[in-house]
């Protein structure tokens, strides 16, 4: 594909990067991706949206299967060295311990710390909310008993 302006219309071009060079570079990321060269140049560019966002679940898919295999590998190893009593005597003997092994694959762990935090805020606002209304709520009880004294006290 390459270059598809003369040299004239490059002079004349008022952008340093015709758009035609833009789409050849990316491309190769689409064709990474899965993408067919027709559909990249001849189908709806909606398509290469839905494309880039099935990537990134693809590849966020991958880091959590290679963190979880990571983490079932540590507890065979951790089973392993548990089972060497020299080695776990060893450490005994000069007051170390084994350091305790992760519950859970890291990326597992980070989730479930951000939805406890997310939970935490929602209450929090929830409260904020509640304690807003019966803020609300006792001004206007305030306001109304204010107005009965004064119309009890205007009436005498």
């Amino acid at each position: 594909m390459g270059n598809r302006l003369t040299e004239e219309e490059q002079r004349r071009q008022t952008s340093p990067t015709p758009y035609g060079d833009i789409f050849d570079e990316a491309f190769p990321h689409y064709l990474v991706m899965g993408m067919t060269a027709e559909q990249y140049w001849d189908g709806e560019s909606s398509l290469k949206t839905a494309y880039r966002k099935a990537y990134r679940m693809r590849i966020e898919n991958e880091r959590r299967l290679a963190d979880q295999n990571g983490w079932y590998m540590g507890q065979y190893i951790m089973q392993a060295i548990a089972a060497v009593p020299l080695f776990v005597a060893g450490f005994n003997t000069k007051g170390a311990h084994i350091p305790e092994y992760p519950d859970k694959p890291f990326l597992e762990k980070a989730e479930e710390e951000k939805r406890e935090k997310e939970d935490q805020k929602k209450q929090e606002d929830q409260s904020k909310l509640a304690m807003a209304m019966f803020q609300s709520m006792v001004a206007k009880l305030n306001r109304n008993i204010e107005k009965r004294l004064q119309e009890e006290g205007s009436g005498q």
